[in-house]
């Protein structure tokens, strides 16, 4: 049975990732999303404190999924409900996962990559495949009565389907049906003795009917089962002598063969149980399989929806507003008070939000001063767009958007520390590798490429491969230092280019808002300079020395 709450239509399978995801989380600082995703999973209310306890399985999901975008409006919605319907039900969230992972630690437990091949030789084993389907019998009847008894309450398609198809799957009556199967066989997992209170003891024993035939020599052929079933005696004491005789009156009984009396019938007796408990379980087989991969899929996809409501008290905690993102037409983006969430979590302060309209606009370049919060500001668009394609909420007030499958990070790097290459030779190996992959539905991300170089040569390489990449319809949003490379665009741009500025105050102050801007001609780096070295030497004043005369 499917568990489809991360695809309406599909389980999870890992396919058209993002290009260059290692580059991406890089680029973009995703890691911090990851390890917030991971953070304490346990049951909390709105009256909870944070815990700093983490669990990495959680991590490990966040980051298989975000590497997936989602491609249609549709399944955006899709997600988006699933996730509102989790959030609203953080208790019932946090125990499907759990209920999921105790599962599997306890198949585990058995020893699930025990027999990979299937091929089963000993008794051990097919006791441990009987005791893994019991395990799973028992915890999808767990699911099933958790599932039903919020099944009202549920407002998603997906929750709402995954309920009726575990109704219909796993009826009561076909659980029962499982159950008295595994009953009938439980003679072979179980104890033979057991104590069922004190000083009264049970013993379980078999009853297996065949019918069968007979060839020549009057060798048995044609087996088949009539019945099996485990029935059990009573005893106050069952070592005591009263066992023993009651156990030799047994085998003085008409057609009863006693087998503690031949070693050879007892080999065969053993034999011949092994394969009828074998056939039994051969035709159980489909469900455990079935039974195995719901488990392994409930924990991942829970474990999604688990790790989002992790991310959320995350944001929550940072005081940063957050919202679902909405799926616009394929040139839209606009936003209301974006702020980058990575930094915020990281630096645990307050950041400054942006507001934007850049519908149509199929280039930005956005320039100003240093340190002003461009880059920042392209950061926040990127992890918002990785947050929207994978269904999660995002730190704005709004935010909407096209899609963008085909998604590009181009961040400036350390200079290679072999000295096999420079910075500019790996900022075009990688450039290379973008270009060679974009199609349709294409993002890029350029911050401060080509700045490596001087001035005038990294403005002539960026204007010829932006350029060529608007012309194949790449969405570009782009920081950038290269004076000479920003005129040039804006003396040519037309209605679907957009100039944005990092706001400069008249006295120095830096606001860390973008604001629509002809590109400037100076990045204000004296202003940095005077502010550092003027603070320096306002100290070595005081101190009566001269900052001309330090080393």
């Amino acid at each position: 049975m499917n568990v489809n709450l991360l695809y309406s239509y599909k389980e999870w399978t890992p396919v058209k990732p993002y290009f260059d995801w290692n580059a991406m989380v890089k680029d973009l600082g995703l890691s911090s999303l990851f390890r917030a995703a991971g953070n304490d999973a346990v049951l909390r209310t709105s009256k909870a404190v944070y815990a700093e306890k983490e669990d990495t399985y959680l991590s490990f999901v966040m980051k298989r999924v975000s590497c997936v975008p989602l491609e249609t409006k549709e399944e955006v919605k899709y997600r988006q409900d699933v996730l509102d319907d989790c959030i609203r039900k953080e208790e019932f969230t946090g125990k499907l996962y759990q209920l999921a992972t105790k599962t599997l630690e306890a198949w585990e437990a058995l020893g699930r990559r025990r027999n990979s091949t299937g091929i089963r030789d000993t008794k051990a084993e097919l006791i441990t495949d009987l005791q893994v389907l019991r395990l799973l019998v028992s915890g999808v009847t767990e699911v099933r009565k958790l599932l039903l008894s919020h099944a009202e309450g549920f407002r998603s398609e997906g929750l709402r389907s995954l309920c009726r198809r575990v109704e219909e799957e796993f009826s009561e009556e076909a659980l029962l049906r499982v159950e008295k199967i595994l009953g009938d066989v439980s003679f072979y997992t179980d104890v033979a003795v057991r104590e069922v209170k004190r000083n009264v003891f049970h013993s379980y024993y078999p009853k297996i009917v065949l019918d069968c035939g007979l060839t020549d020599g009057l060798k048995l052929s044609d087996f088949r089962i009539e019945s099996m079933e485990t029935l059990e005696k009573p005893y106050s004491k069952p070592y005591g002598i009263k066992a023993k005789l009651q156990g030799q009156m047994n085998s003085l009984a008409p057609n009863v063969i006693a087998l503690y009396k031949d070693q050879a019938l007892q080999e065969d007796a053993a034999e011949l149980e092994f394969q009828t408990v074998s056939y039994v379980y051969e035709c159980c087989s489909n469900l455990a399989d079935s039974l195995g991969h719901f488990f392994d899929q409930l924990r991942f996809q829970m474990g999604f929806y688990l790790g989002a409501i992790n991310v959320k008290y995350q944001l929550q905690r940072c005081r940063l507003e957050y919202c679902f993102p909405e799926v616009g037409a394929q040139d839209s983006l606009s936003f209301g008070e974006l702020k980058e969430m990575v930094m915020s979590m990281e630096q645990k302060g307050k950041t400054v939000g942006n507001d934007g309209k850049l519908d149509g606009k199929g280039l930005v370049i956005i320039t100003g001063a240093n340190q002003g919060g461009k880059s920042t500001f392209l950061r926040s668009i990127g992890i918002a767009q990785v947050m929207m394609q994978c269904g999660l909420m995002v730190a704005a007030k709004r935010y909407k958007s096209g899609l963008y499958p085909n998604f590009f990070t181009h961040f400036t790097r350390r200079e290679d520390s072999a000295m096999n290459s420079g910075r500019l030779d790996e900022e075009l190996r990688r450039m290379h590798q973008i270009v060679s992959n974009v199609g349709e539905r294409s993002l890029l991300l350029l911050n401060e490429s080509f700045a490596t170089t001087t001035e005038k040569e990294g403005s002539a390489i960026a204007y010829d491969i932006v350029r060529a990449l608007k012309e194949q319809g790449v969405r570009i949003l782009t920081v950038t230092h290269l004076l000479s490379f920003a005129q040039r665009v804006y003396e040519e741009a037309n209605t679907d280019t957009a100039f944005l500025s990092a706001e400069h105050l008249s006295d120095g102050t830096r606001t860390f808002k973008m604001i629509p801007h002809a590109p400037e001609q100076t990045s204000f780096g004296l202003e940095l300079y005077d502010e550092v070295l003027g603070s320096v030497k306002n100290k070595d004043d005081e101190a009566g020395t001269d900052v001309r005369e330090m080393p």
